[in-house]
């Protein structure tokens, strides 16, 4: 039930804009360029995560180089400088682009460990139509990236590691496959930094009334709770989701629905978060205990709570 997110047809739409201001860009130079950082995002059509403010200009384009020397001058274009191997795709045959893994490991020295696990969430899209890159993907970027550190100190250059480099595995821990949108990743991070297990992505259950297969966004499957996002706005969109509500419940599942409102706050963050605990309370006759709200570095340092693994 993913709402709110970019949709297909404005990424593409928005993919389609970036390559004509790509093409002007291409008359006025004779340099191969390769785009990088928000302009690839745009070029592969990714949701773009939560930007830094410097980043927001819808006018700048972001080219990447492996050394000072190859920068040019070409209005309205950044050169960024990257220490990292440069791995590239090229887009509708005609321009090259920074690949989704690539993108990704460059926009770790901009972003926070919860918007860089947001954005390797949207680029593993349950859609195939959205999905551009696999858990295994960035793995392999990132174990690329540290033999070309040591290729260079075997050849006497001594590269260091790319900016950001720890940031990255620090979000492989918070990152999952399959999701829908990034609301679910938010609300996801929002009940873990209350002490609350990662819930499971996209789990299948089966409708009582129409036997089919039904995807939840986020579950508790050990305590039958179904977590919902629920971005819509308009009387149809209400409807279908009355009636997917009576189908999760009919099912047996107890239902938490999930909207913008509930995320981007602590405060309401927290209550979410005190809803689930009591449901999971509820199912099990355990009283469930939050803790103290918890950094985003603390849930990626690989060392989560394990008091749920007794139980």
């Amino acid at each position: 039930m993913a709402q709110e997110s970019i949709s297909l047809s404005a990424l593409t739409e928005l993919k389609y804009q970036r390559m004509r201001v790509c093409s002007s860009k291409r008359r006025r130079s004779d340099a191969e360029l390769v785009y990088a950082l928000p302009t690839a995002l745009e070029l592969l059509a990714i949701e773009k995560p939560k930007l830094p403010e410097r980043m927001r200009f819808k006018d700048k384009m972001y080219v990447v180089v492996s050394d000072a020397l190859r920068r040019s001058h070409v209005d309205g274009v950044s050169f960024i400088v990257w220490q990292g191997p440069i791995e590239t795709v090229t887009v509708e045959r005609r321009f090259v682009c920074t690949s989704p893994a690539c993108t990704w490991a460059m926009m770790s020295a901009y972003l926070s460990v919860a918007e860089l696990a947001i954005l390797g969430d949207s680029m593993m899209r349950r859609d195939n139509r959205l999905k551009r890159a696999t858990f295994e993907d960035f793995i392999a970027f990132l174990k690329r990236a540290e033999e070309y550190c040591q290729e260079s100190v075997d050849s006497g250059q001594r590269r260091k590691a790319f900016k950001g480099i720890r940031n990255c595995y620090r979000a492989l821990r918070l990152m999952r496959e399959n999701s829908d949108s990034s609301f679910e990743t938010r609300t996801r991070l929002a009940l873990m930094r209350y002490g609350l297990p990662c819930p499971q992505v996209n789990y299948a259950i089966r409708n009582p009334h129409t036997n089919k297969a039904m995807l939840l966004d986020m579950a508790y499957p050990e305590y039958s709770i179904a977590i919902e996002y629920d971005g819509g706005d308009h009387a149809g969109q209400w409807l279908a989701d009355t009636s997917r509500r009576q189908a999760i419940q009919g099912a047996g599942w107890e239902y938490i629905q999930v909207t913008k409102l509930n995320l981007g706050d602590e405060e309401q963050e927290e209550r979410l978060a005190r809803r689930v605990a009591e449901a999971i309370h509820r199912a099990t006759g355990w009283p469930v205990a939050l803790t103290d709200r918890q950094s985003i570095r603390q849930l990626s340092d690989g060392r989560r709570d394990s008091r749920w693994q007794s139980r």
